[in-house]
């Protein structure tokens, strides 16, 4: 059971009772018609991956303790287990894409399974007018699906409107990034899963590579090209993200954290918040509450 203060985290919640883990929320409308989205404005960690797509308005959004502005066009993506916080604004409309990691494997191809690697993309994509329409027109389509009975093809057809609309996506995402070489996408997808299933304070760069059966020269080499960071730097960002999203939950204890993430002690883990942050835990955890 939940501690009174723990972090609020929000399952998937199907509005209608198909088994189909996907839906189309439009913002203004929900704003509208129940309190329950006012709370999001605090922080809170979600259960399943989104994407917001602005029409209309601009003003700022905070994904994983950033703050990213946003105006008509601005596409947002939030992983699942991401901490984030609405700014709610009346004059804004966005439609939000909800699913679950099950239904988005429905529908993944190789070539866009990266599209939620936070660690290697912004949270962020700006739209043109005539990509924005184009989009809109998938989203469209999506809607009209979603609202049909339920028959044998209705799942089929939804998870292709998907998968076009996510291509769409990615071939706008990839211009902000270096693609992937063929030859190096198995070692990065091998090294993400190890680092997002297990990755602890402990663990260094040379852990890595031996699981990998490669050279830490190598591993670094490629984490740079792709992410442009060192592995060192890249494992540093990903666990002070981690303590990050576990001090927002009061449910647990600067000692629990430690433990969690294997430091020998809570001294070493206010040293290596503080080199990051220039600030300690405890003071970084009551500006956020500001």
């Amino acid at each position: 059971m939940k501690e009174k203060n723990e972090l609020l985290e929000i399952p998937f919640q199907k509005l209608g009772d198909e088994d189909i883990e996907f839906q189309i929320l439009d913002m203004k409308e929900l704003i509208k018609t129940t309190k329950f989205y006012a709370g999001l404005e605090n922080y809170h960690r979600i259960k399943f991956n989104s994407i917001m797509i602005v029409t209309e308005g601009q003003g700022e959004h905070n994904i994983d303790f950033k703050t990213y502005k946003y105006q008509k066009g601005t596409v947002l993506f939030i992983a699942k287990n991401q901490v984030t916080s609405f700014k709610l604004n009346p004059n804004m409309n966005s439609y939000i894409l909800e699913f679950t990691e099950g239904f988005l494997c429905g529908v993944i191809q190789q070539s866009i399974s990266d599209m939620f690697d936070y660690m290697r993309y912004t949270p962020t994509l700006q739209l043109d007018d005539s990509t924005l329409e184009s989009i809109f027109s998938n989203i469209k389509l999506l809607t009209h699906q979603l609202k049909q009975p339920t028959d044998e093809y209705k799942k089929s057809i939804i998870q292709s409107l998907f998968q076009s609309l996510l291509i769409q996506l990615k071939r706008e995402r990839v211009k902000c990034a270096t693609p992937i070489k063929s030859k190096d996408e198995k070692l990065y997808n091998e090294f993400l899963y190890l680092v997002r299933s297990s990755h602890k304070y402990t663990l260094r760069v040379e852990d890595y590579a031996r699981d990998l059966d490669i050279s830490s020269k190598t591993l670094t080499r490629v984490l740079t090209r792709y992410t442009n960071r060192t592995t060192k730097a890249y494992l540093d960002e990903f666990l002070l993200i981690k303590i990050k999203r576990y001090l927002l939950d009061e449910g647990l204890t600067l000692q629990e954290i430690a433990n969690k993430l294997e430091f020998d002690e809570i001294t070493n883990l206010i040293k290596f918040f503080k080199k990051f942050e220039n600030m300690t835990p405890s003071e970084f955890k009551s500006s956020v509450k500001k």
